[in-house]
């Protein structure tokens, strides 16, 4: 169908939720900027390094937010930036919904599940130091990586109580779950895992991986330039913005979700702003009004 005969594409102001979001993010950092340093005051190593994994986490998502909102900006013209450059996103989105995910999965039983966590990332540091080290031990080329490695792992070994047993033979460290094994486990919130692996996490992980279904959603694009010069301009001027929609409003969805999952589990007292947040998110995305009812409008209101 010719572009001109379609409807018109509804505007999603994006700034309307940015803005706020914007705020809550730096509100939470903050507040947990605070806790760490009443932490480290106190002595308290346990609440220290639990602070510390969820500023961490916070911290990577931020990062990850600003770069698609950089990315795929209508707001800063770049000639540098392409309207494709949008199939970068779902990568982003599923690294944010793994972090999700764990996080979801973590708070139903905190204290233990986020020191098996990482204790797992010990286990991989290992694993990893132990494979360059094998290939590329006597390589001159090599040593700053090697050396950087080793002092990460004599950090983590001071940070975790990494018994003797356990740094003679890290194999006996489970590895963390994936996201499709965390589902399955009994924990409070299965049900809210299940939901979110069907209705986000597996066609993000499609497009992510390439999955042939992945590669078929986005060949559209790759291929329109053989197409008709009528469709050519429906895929330009229409279907990539509505998957650029989709898109980074999955990013947002999924941003919010980790803010309030983090400054609900630690009481920041940000519950007010996120609720403001998510039900501007909601009032636009259909998605977002899903979401938000399977979980957040209990934990937020």
């Amino acid at each position: 169908m010719p572009q001109d005969k379609l409807p018109p594409l509804e505007v999603f102001d994006a700034v309307i939720v940015q803005t706020p979001l914007r705020g809550l993010l730096m509100n939470i950092d903050r507040d947990l900027g605070r806790r760490l340093e009443q932490a480290k005051r106190s002595g308290d190593r346990v609440a220290e390094r639990h602070v510390t994994l969820l500023m961490i986490m916070l911290r990577f998502t931020i990062n990850s937010y600003k770069a698609v909102c950089f990315l795929i900006s209508t707001t800063d013209y770049s000639p540098k930036r392409e309207d494709n450059f949008v199939l970068i996103v779902p990568p982003a989105n599923r690294q944010l919904l793994d972090l999700l995910f764990t996080l979801v999965f973590m708070i139903d039983d905190f204290a233990a599940r986020s020191l098996d966590y990482e204790l797992s990332g010990y286990r991989e540091l290992r694993e990893e130091f132990d494979k360059v080290n094998g290939q590329f031990g006597n390589d001159p080329k090599w040593q700053p990586h090697l050396v950087a490695l080793q002092g990460l792992l004599q950090t983590t070994e001071q940070y975790l109580p990494i018994t003797p047993q356990l740094k003679a033979d890290p194999t006996l460290i489970k590895y963390w779950p994936s996201p499709y094994q965390l589902q399955d486990k009994s924990t409070k919130s299965r049900s809210f895992l299940k939901f979110l692996e069907n209705w986000l996490y597996g066609e993000t992980s499609a497009e992510a991986h390439l999955h042939a279904s992945g590669l078929m959603r986005v060949g559209t694009f790759m291929l329109s330039h053989l197409a008709p010069e009528e469709m050519q301009a429906v895929v330009e001027g229409r279907i990539i913005r509505q998957y650029t929609y989709l898109q980074f409003s999955r990013t947002l969805i999924t941003v919010l979700a980790i803010a309030s999952e983090i400054d609900t589990f630690l009481q920041l007292n940000n519950r007010e702003q996120a609720a403001n947040v998510w039900g501007r998110l909601t009032g636009y995305v259909e998605e977002a009004k899903v979401v938000y009812a399977q979980r957040y409008q209990s934990m937020v209101t």
